[in-house]
């Protein structure tokens, strides 16, 4: 599964505790962070443990976490994670007993060394009624642009063309995402002038009810999934509260006990479209 929401947020939490005037940024002792997302109808295998980071830290990135002992439990019965390959602090479920579905209710625990860690999440409705305006997006070569220009086409007629539009119905308080994927078993870069970025993009999250896709965003020709995510409040607190001010050294926003993180459940529904060059 992409892990495509470690890659939206870079969460570092900045631990104070009891300040000394010695050292009032180093943190007594560490804290685990959760990074837990589960996703309707999908493998679990994005749980990643980190330690903590003092304030003022050059490191970039928080040590992983790779001893610790990482349970689901679901309507009573426990599901042991096993540690993922590679040194990163990520944590899957092996079996292909556990199911993940719209209402489940899940808790996390993680035990490691002296402290017991544990979160709550809801696995949420899919969003309903999605429906995309088209299912071909074409990349119009410049030469064409300029020709129907000549013609008297106006420039946002060309782009109208090269646009289209998820939509979805928004339900109160609701927060969403998108994700646009190429699926191609070996996608063909765009001719473009432009620099190419993943194949891959996200939106932010939003209470709206409509994405645009527009073909200068597109990297790859062939065929693209469009993914439109359902998101917690859990996960909406902590998005929110990525922008802290420095100034504040409160704790970010989260529903782990006995450490930090956020532990939280998606539920999607998907549309397709395919992306030619003229």
């Amino acid at each position: 599964m992409s892990r495509i929401i470690i890659s939206m947020i870079a969460i570092i939490f900045i631990i104070i505790s009891s300040c000394t005037n010695d050292s009032p940024t180093i943190p007594q002792s560490d804290l685990i962070v959760v990074r837990g997302y589960i996703y309707a109808g999908e493998l679990v295998d994005d749980i990643q443990l980190t330690s903590t980071l003092p304030l003022g830290s050059e490191e970039e990135k928080a040590p992983p976490i790779n001893d610790a002992h990482v349970s689901l439990i679901k309507d009573g019965q426990r599901y042991d994670l096993v540690l993922s390959p590679g040194d990163s602090g990520y944590y899957h479920y092996e079996g292909d007993d556990l199911s993940v579905e719209s209402g489940d209710i899940f808790q996390i625990q993680v035990k490691y060394e002296d402290l017991d860690v544990f979160g709550f999440s809801e696995v949420p409705e899919a969003p309903k009624n999605v429906t995309i305006s088209k299912t071909t997006l074409i990349f119009p070569d410049f030469d064409t642009m300029r020709e129907l220009r000549q013609q008297g086409i106006s420039m946002d007629s060309i782009r109208a063309t090269m646009m289209l539009t998820v939509n979805w119905e928004q339900e109160e308080d609701a927060l969403y995402y998108i994700l646009v994927e190429n699926i191609d078993v070996n996608p063909v870069p765009i001719e473009s002038q432009f620099s190419k970025p993943p194949r891959e993009f996200i939106s932010q999250p939003t209470t709206r009810n409509e994405y645009t896709v527009n073909a200068m965003m597109m990297t790859h020709l062939g065929k693209h999934i469009v993914k439109v995510f359902r998101v917690n409040q859990e996960y909406a607190d902590l998005y929110q509260s990525r922008n802290q001010d420095s100034r504040d050294l409160n704790e970010p926003l989260t529903n782990i006990e006995g450490g930090l993180g956020v532990f939280s459940a998606f539920n999607c529904d998907s549309m397709f479209f395919d992306f030619k060059q003229d």
